[in-house]
């Protein structure tokens, strides 16, 4: 095992001052080194390695990762609902946060911008990210203030990102939708709302036949895809059924089977901590589009049990070895040699 490149770790800077006015919304209580918030009633546990930077490097490294790509994925879209602040000053403030981190890595750590595929206007910040800010990403939220992202709001951004090879990381938000129907329970907005947030979007990617507008986008799926495989089924069945009759809003569009989308148009990381999920993903997808990630940061487990799953797979060394690191590296365009 040579280079490992985890593609999924978040770190957010201890605030300096409130440039955006959102301190009383974001105030937790402090239980030990970590913090309980209720952002909209949910609770959750804001762990102190999220804040931590030196700490998650020493810890990522110990484990035996070389590099990783760095983001802030409820940052933007969770404060643009908070702030009074214009939403693409909100959006800038998280992006230049990410960079201030890694800045602080000293060359081992990349960027993944964020903005708002609904608004076209954001389009320019994402020149500026994959430009002059040097990031080698997107990642994009499944969903943005309740909105999913594959309809004619987001063609700009789907055409732009296309058009510039954009590499897309797309995450689960803060506040799932759906989040009403008792996510407030057992931790579920975190361990189901999530996941299920970006199956829904990347079922409605697939169903309104987004691919088939925009078939060269480069897109990596969070958590193997969050809830994604277990429905792929039901989503054929629905294709092969058919939706005539039906009013237009209800219609599937897209011109082949669901599932064939799949591993042509799609990647994956390996963040789940189950290796019987972890398998399939790697059976459905090709170890050509799995990719390393913890989600390191917000969920503070050793990152030595994700390189443990991935060990354990019975594939070739060769794969396993695109799985760490290879296939970041063609993917995001990183540049880095063996």
């Amino acid at each position: 095992m040579g280079q490992i490149i985890d593609i999924h770790t978040h770190c957010t800077l201890p605030p300096k001052g409130d440039p955006l006015g959102v301190a009383e919304f974001m105030r937790g209580t402090p239980i030990g080194k970590n913090v309980v918030t209720n952002f909209r009633g949910l609770p959750a546990v804001g762990y102190y390695e999220l804040t931590d930077f030196e700490l998650q490097q020493e810890v990522s490294h110990k484990a035996g990762i070389s590099r990783r790509l760095m983001s802030n994925p409820f940052g933007a879209e969770m404060l643009v609902g908070v702030s009074k602040k214009p939403a693409i000053d909100v959006v800038k403030h998280n992006n230049d946060a990410v960079a201030e981190v890694v800045d602080r890595s000293h060359g081992t750590t990349w960027g993944l911008g964020t903005l708002n595929p609904l608004d076209k206007s954001m389009i320019a910040e994402g020149e500026r990210l994959m430009g002059p800010m040097g990031f080698k990403g997107l990642l994009i939220n499944s969903s943005w203030q309740k909105k999913f992202i594959d309809t004619e709001e987001a063609y700009p951004f789907w055409e732009w990102a296309e058009s510039q090879q954009v590499p897309i990381f797309m995450h689960p938000v803060r506040v799932p939708i759906g989040f009403e129907q008792q996510m407030d329970q057992y931790k579920l907005d975190e361990l189901v709302g999530r996941p299920f947030d970006t199956t829904m979007s990347v079922a409605r990617i697939i169903l309104s036949g987004l691919f088939d507008r925009y078939p060269r986008l480069k897109i990596c799926v969070a958590h193997m895809g969050g809830g994604l495989l277990p429905v792929m089924g039901r989503l054929n069945f629905g294709w092969r059924l058919g939706s005539e009759g039906m009013p237009e809003r209800a219609q599937i569009k897209c011109k082949r089977l669901p599932s064939e989308y799949l591993a042509e148009h799609l990647h994956v990381d390996t963040m789940g901590l189950w290796g019987p999920h972890l398998k399939e993903a790697v059976e459905v997808f090709g170890a050509d589009r799995v990719m390393f990630g913890t989600d390191y940061g917000p969920v503070p487990i050793d990152p030595g049990e994700h390189i443990d799953l991935v060990k354990e797979l019975d594939i070739s060394d060769d794969d396993k070895d695109k799985i760490y690191w290879r296939n970041a590296n063609s993917f995001f365009n990183l540049g880095v040699t063996a």
